[in-house]
Formats: C-alpha cells, structure tokens, sequence
C-alpha cells in the first residue's frame, strides 16, 4: 500500500513546521496556497510580520492583511509562529525591508520599532505566543556585530515581555551556524543587562549541500548558549533546497531537480529530529525576489507556481513531507539508547523513536554524499538493539510506498530484531510495526 496522509485537524502535535514566509512583501500569496497547508500536516508555520507593509504612515497599523492569514491558519490547527521584521523607510536609519538590507540604527528608528512591536503584540497576544526577533542578523550584507543585533533584541524583547509576559522569545536566526563570536558577543550582552531570561528559543538555520552536515557547528553553538543557560532550547529556524538550477538564494550553485529536493527535505528534516531539533521546512511556495541584492525565482518551495504566483502544482517533495508528518508525531519520542550494528562500510545515518503505547520507529538511509538522481539500492542487514518488532513494514517515506516483510527475512530475539537485505539507498527509509502506520491499500 501507500501511506495515507494525515490532517493538521488529525495530529494533535508534531516536531515538523513549514514555513510562510515573504508575505510581508507579497513574494507570494497566501490564498493561493493555504489550502494545500491541512493536507500537508505541518502544525507550526513561520510568518513576518512585515513591519513596512504594517506601517505605511507613521504611528498608523493596518494589521488586516496579517489578520486574515493568522487566523485562517488557526482554523486549520496550525500555530503561528510570528517573526518581527524587517525594517521601514518611513523613518531615516529604519534599516531594510528586505534580507540583508540592515537592521534599524538610528534612535528615532529604534523607538519607532519599539512603538511598532508594542502594538503588534497587543494586537496578536491572545492568537500568537512566540516571537522570533529578525531575521539573519549575521548575514554577510547586514554588516552587523552580535552586540548591535543584542541591543535590538534587548530592546525588542523588553516590549513583548511587558505586553505578552507569556510569550516565549526566539533569538538569532542565525543564517550561519559556524559564527561562535556572533552569538557570544550576542550572549555577554545580555548578562550584562541580566537579560539572558529574555531568550527562550535560539533558532539556527544553516543550507547545506549534504543535508546530514553541519551538526558539529550547533554542537558547539548549544554548548556554548548552555554555559549561560541551560534550559535554552535550539530550533531549526530555517532551511529548504532548491528544485530547481539556476535559483535565487543558498544552493544556487548546484543542479538540483524536483527529486533531489525531495530526498534532501527527507534527510534535512530527520537529520534534526534525529538529534532532537525541531524541525522548520522552507517554505511552502516558491517566490521570486526583486531585490538588488536578491532578484530572480527561489525554486525552495514545496510548491510550483506560475507568473501569477498561483499554484501550478505540489512538487514530489510535498508529498513527500507529507509522509513523514502523516508518520511520525508528538505520539513517539526520540530514543535516545538506539544503537544498531551491521557489517557495512557504507556512511549512513540511523534513528529511532518509541511510540508512547508500544512498538519503535527506526529511520535508515545512505548520508555519505548529497542525494543523487540514481537510486542505488544496497541490501544490507542489521541488528536494532533492544527493539522488539511484531510485524514490521517498511515505508519508502519519498514515494510513500509500505513494504511488507516475509517472515525469513527478519528475526525477533531478546537481543532486539535482526534484518537482512533491507535496500537502503540515499533517502530514508522507515521500519515501524504495521498497526502504527496509518497505510492506504492499493
């Protein structure tokens, strides 16, 4: 069979976000998409709150069109996660209304922003309760140090905490996740101002053509943030691949195609949930920029659009998202004594998560390159320690095909449960019981 996908109405919580970006500057329509969101079972997405478009004549909001799309993605049992960005040229040293285009500098700027964050968290404190605070404030063309993006978040959390004093904060954004200066910089500020209360969430992003790198960095990153307070959670804020050559933004330098998003969403998305980040897939719709520093389509969208910004269709890697929301939810928890042993010399990535009444889910697949467009399928055997199968089927999580397996080719022990020949390849696959996984007969 096939796996039956599930509605964000049928999971009640899950580790797998999408995001809803570049609203603010209407690179995209949220009505042309929001109703593929139910079906895809993302439970969180990501917004900006589009100070510039928000604000057109000072001291003046007009949060109807930021309205219409928070509270149609309550309805569909989606949180919103809101992103307080970017600037506005309504006031001078107001900063960019773009990517990279400056943090606000001057005071003026700065108290207008204070003004502007008041009123949009008084607006929205009963339907959103994160905040996320800029976007990539280290990228390169901000030419900003982690002390002037701390005294913005100094100031701008100060507001929301005395608004919504529930609220949890986001700090960072980071779009580089090697940049230990930056956030430590970032960090001594805020102790100084005993201020480091301020920051609940530090959210990271991070584009990698290999999308089982780069790990080591928010190591060290989480080590780091850990030395002032260890109860700061990390997220991954932030991160998609391309469907296409040629695209605008990360990765433009390799050939991508539909597929090979498909398998690298795969691996990205359980490479963090493996090692217990939450998970935020950018984003739903391609867009295209109109920016001088960013112009052309950005193909990292689950969906193709058209000149009109309609949807043309939802790509292989929606439905492959899909998949694994339909699959794994807040009902397993990571496993975090799962060891496996297997004679191969193959570089592959193995996690596991039990279900909160019974059974264990182990996801397996080749990590040793980025994915490829062959699909090179390598039969190897396995022993999963400590786990216990009753009747096992294995899900292609990219084509959402469920395999069943004959009885000699897998052995129950007090050792846990051996396989042999499972075709591992470089997308992941997934082994769970069959009566947790919700399958589609054919």
């Amino acid at each position: 069979g096939t796996i039956q996908f599930r509605s964000t109405e049928e999971i009640a919580g899950s580790d797998l976000w999408i995001g809803c970006e570049v609203l603010d500057r209407d690179y995209a329509d949220y009505d042309a998409y929001k109703d593929y969101l139910p079906q895809l079972g993302a439970k969180k997405a990501r917004l900006q709150s589009g100070w510039a478009k928000t604000e057109k004549e000072k001291g003046v909001y007009d949060f109807k069109w930021l309205d219409a799309i928070v509270d149609d993605l309550i309805s569909k049992k989606i949180e919103p996660w809101m992103q307080i960005s970017y600037g506005n040229p309504l006031y001078p040293g107001g900063g960019g209304i773009s990517l990279g285009e400056g943090l606000p500098t001057s005071e003026e700027a700065l108290q207008a922003w204070e003004n502007y964050t008041r009123a949009l968290v008084k607006h929205f404190q009963g339907r959103v309760s994160e905040w996320e605070i800029w976007n990539e404030a280290d990228h390169g063309y901000n030419k900003s140090s982690g002390l002037e993006y701390a005294n913005l978040y100094y100031r701008t959390a100060k507001v929301v905490r005395a608004v919504q004093p529930n609220a949890k904060l986001l700090a960072l954004s980071m779009a580089g996740i090697n940049k230990p200066k930056f956030v430590k910089d970032f960090l001594d500020f805020l102790k100084e101002k005993d201020a480091i209360h301020l920051v609940d969430v530090v959210t990271f992003h991070g584009y990698l053509a290999n999308p089982d790198q780069g790990f080591h960095y928010i190591d060290s990153l989480k080590n780091l943030t850990h030395t002032y307070d260890p109860s700061i959670a990390f997220w991954q804020g932030e991160t998609g691949c391309p469907s296409t050559l040629a695209t605008s933004g990360a990765l433009k330098q390799y050939p991508w195609s539909e597929k090979l998003q498909a398998k690298w969403s795969l691996r990205r998305a359980l490479a963090h949930l493996g090692r217990g980040y939450p998970y935020l897939h950018f984003t739903i719709s391609e867009y295209v920029y109109d920016r001088e520093l960013f112009s052309g389509l950005n193909s990292k969208g689950l969906l193709k659009i058209n000149p009109d910004k309609s949807i043309a269709y939802a790509k292989p890697a929606y439905y492959a998202y899909q998949n694994l929301t339909a699959l794994l939810d807040h009902d397993y928890t990571l496993d975090t004594t799962f060891s496996y042993e297997t004679k191969s010399d193959y570089h592959m990535s193995a996690f596991s998560w039990k279900h909160k009444q019974s059974g264990n889910m182990v996801a397996i697949w080749l990590d040793g390159s980025k994915p490829t467009e062959n699909d090179w399928y390598i039969p190897l055997d396995f022993q999963f320690n400590g786990i216990s199968f009753k009747d096992p089927v294995v899900v292609d999580t990219r084509t959402g095909e469920v395999f069943e397996f004959p009885p000699d080719q897998y052995k129950v022990s007090e050792k846990g449960t051996e396989f042999k020949n499972i075709p591992v390849y470089d997308s992941p696959l997934i082994i769970l019981d069959r009566t947790n996984a919700p399958i589609k007969n054919l």
